[in-house]
């Protein structure tokens, strides 16, 4: 359990505020399209300062070694924060963390479609891929698939509260982690969404290919999705 109340799709619990407290978009029939949500929450990203993200990250990391999915997993996912992206990398500083490996994602290739994850700690040597992303930059016997994880802790750009989840728009994560809804008790790994509270919606569209999140986790804290 989260030790936080369920989302429900209960609107606002995770920051989202209602039309009478200034939504971002306040009726169903004004939803935007997924281009317009990235334009307007990466930009809405992009002005955060550096000390709203510090308190950002070390509240996110707060929240997320309280879940019990982080506490029984020795082998996690995370990702390298960009233009304003809220930074789960403070957990690897918790104590907790001690004993846990951490993995960034990487591009098995200049034409990969989809991830696979390598080792890191903080004196990992980094190379930005063609995306101008940092990757440890480790041998290819080293690098795990996805399914090799326990945990993945993986970005938005949005989220609504039945917990699905927009992307960047490359796909990468829907084709990595395609082999989950096939799976009907053993479904590592385990997904938490991250992102800053503002970056709720009311309802995102969705696609046939889209993998709800169990639990989605901001700087105010952790919320499962349904019962």
């Amino acid at each position: 359990m989260c030790g936080f109340p369920p989302v429900h799709q209960v609107h606002g619990v995770a920051g989202c505020t209602t039309q009478a407290g200034g939504s971002l978009f306040p009726g169903q029939d004004d939803l935007p399209t997924k281009s317009q949500l990235r334009r307007q929450i990466r930009q809405q990203r992009r002005g955060l300062s550096s000390e709203a993200l510090y308190h950002a990250a070390a509240a996110l990391a707060s929240h997320l070694v309280r879940l019990n999915h982080f506490r029984r997993a020795r082998h996690i996912g995370l990702y390298w924060p960009m233009q304003g992206e809220i930074s789960p990398l403070p957990v690897m500083q918790h104590p907790i963390a001690g004993n846990k490996h951490f993995y960034l994602p990487v591009l098995a290739g200049h034409f990969a479609r989809s991830l696979r994850f390598a080792p890191f700690h903080p004196h990992t040597d980094l190379r930005s891929n063609r995306f101008h992303i940092p990757e440890p930059q480790v041998p290819p016997g080293c690098q795990r698939s996805v399914r090799e994880l326990d945990l993945l802790i993986l970005p938005l750009v949005a989220f609504d509260a039945e917990g699905y989840r927009l992307g960047m728009g490359g796909g990468f994560y829907d084709r990595s982690l395609a082999h989950l809804p096939h799976r009907r008790s053993w479904r590592r790994p385990r997904l938490v969404g991250v992102g800053h509270a503002f970056q709720e919606v009311p309802r995102l569209p969705r696609e046939p290919w889209d993998i709800p999140l169990g639990i989605v986790c901001t700087e105010k804290g952790c919320y499962r999705i349904g019962s």
